[in-house]
């Protein structure tokens, strides 16, 4: 199984390239190239980035990064998303939804932690979730409940 890193620094955004400088570059599973289009679903398990069309739903276990030439028209669910590109559909982004300057949104969101930077664009509703331990909380019997649950609130 063959993973690439991939640093093009011709074609990447500010917002990338301070990310790798931060130490935060990771490998990435799968490319969907410019000028690419991919018409249907995708799952992966790894990060995962576009650069070309996506006609069709998302499904990522690791990260996605939508380039700035990048465009998804479908819903996504994936652990977290950095859109510097255009996504028309419904998100669930399970950890944080980072919003470039050069990003569009148009489709509803369900997130943990939302970050929208000036200039990128936002239409739809937005319902942010936090983390509860359920160790936290006890049942009628006085027992602390191990499991972990999301508690949605509506921003």
């Amino acid at each position: 199984e063959k993973k690439y890193l991939c640093i093009v620094h011709g074609r990447m955004s500010k917002k990338e390239e301070t990310a790798i400088k931060a130490g935060k570059a990771e490998t990435i599973g799968t490319l969907i190239g410019q000028g690419t289009v991919l018409d249907g679903t995708v799952t992966t398990k790894e990060t995962i980035r576009i650069d070309g069309l996506v006609k069709g739903e998302i499904h990522s276990e690791g990260n996605l990064i939508v380039g700035e030439t990048g465009r998804i028209e479908g819903n996504i669910h994936s652990r977290s998303v950095l859109n510097a590109g255009y996504i028309h559909g419904n998100l669930k982004v399970d950890e944080r939804l980072e919003i470039t300057s050069t990003g569009t949104i148009v489709g509803d969101i369900v997130t943990v932690a939302l970050v929208i930077e000036e200039g990128a664009s936002f239409k739809g509703n937005c319902s942010m979730q936090t983390m509860v331990n359920k160790s936290d909380i006890k049942s009628e019997s006085g027992e602390a409940v191990k499991e972990d649950v999301l508690e949605e609130k509506q921003k």
